[in-house]
């Protein structure tokens, strides 16, 4: 994954030196929650809040906000991305040139971040834990290409997945000789949500986390919207992650 991040102030002022331009006709165009989204050659993003639903606007009521775009592709299964964006401070328009940002410096060899991109983003600065009241979205996803939609979607579900297997008490009962009795006190708390699974390779519906327990490993899995499998394999009695599917979708540890 690439991923960079720049300040506002050199945002605006290679968007001002750059030859994107809105005069011309959009390259692609997208709305998700209210917010509109236009992006032009070659590769200004300019983003309309002024009509933003109301959870949208409560998640970015926050003194910087984090606009990006992404391009993602399947590689052997897994999602393998380039993003790339800026912090800004809340406002009606937001306008941010992608291409004019990321041209790197002699020999850096990375090429310019042109459009098109599968899909756009504007996020909060706030932390996630897994069940959390932020759920597993970024507040503003808007994607522009079918493959855009699937990748924020199996996302959404690698995140899920990501935020329980790393979150603080699974990692306690990684760690322990028998993982058992805490996975079992999830099942009781989280019915129909965390679930024991027959087999290593058993799925599990949308939403559910399913969880096997052999001689070596523990097996953590869920569905995306989409239908796709991920997984997390862990070494018991150690944080080791000797296998998992995620790719670029989600951090796990």
């Amino acid at each position: 994954m690439r991923t960079v991040w720049v300040s506002i102030a050199t945002a605006l002022l290679l968007t001002g030196v750059a030859t994107a331009s809105t005069a011309s006709n959009p390259l692609q165009h997208g709305v998700s929650q209210g917010v509109t989204l236009k992006v032009y050659a070659p590769g200004l993003g300019v983003f309309d809040l002024t009509h933003a639903d109301a959870r949208v606007r409560r998640l970015l009521s926050q003194p910087q906000i984090s606009p990006a775009c992404v391009k993602a592709r399947l590689v052997n299964g897994e999602w393998r991305a380039d993003d790339l964006g800026t912090m800004t401070a809340y406002a009606g328009r937001i306008q941010v040139d992608f291409a004019a940002m990321s041209v790197p410096p002699p020999n850096a060899g990375n090429p310019p971040f042109r459009a098109p991109y599968d899909g756009c983003e504007i996020g909060g600065l706030y932390g996630h834990r897994w069940n959390d009241a932020f759920g597993t979205r970024t507040a503003v996803e808007i994607w522009l290409t079918v493959r855009g939609r699937h990748f924020f979607n199996d996302r959404a579900a690698a995140r899920d997945l990501a935020y329980f297997v790393r979150s603080g008490r699974v990692q306690k009962i990684r760690l322990s000789d028998n993982p058992r009795p805490g996975l079992a006190r999830f099942v009781n708390r989280y019915p129909g949500r965390i679930v024991e699974i027959p087999s290593s390779t058993t799925r599990v519906s949308r939403h559910v986390i399913g969880f096997w327990i052999g001689k070596r490993v523990i097996v953590f899995t869920t569905t995306s919207s989409t239908g796709r499998r991920l997984f997390v394999v862990a070494k018991r009695a150690s944080l080791r992650l000797p296998s998992k599917n995620l790719g670029d979708l989600a951090l796990v540890f």
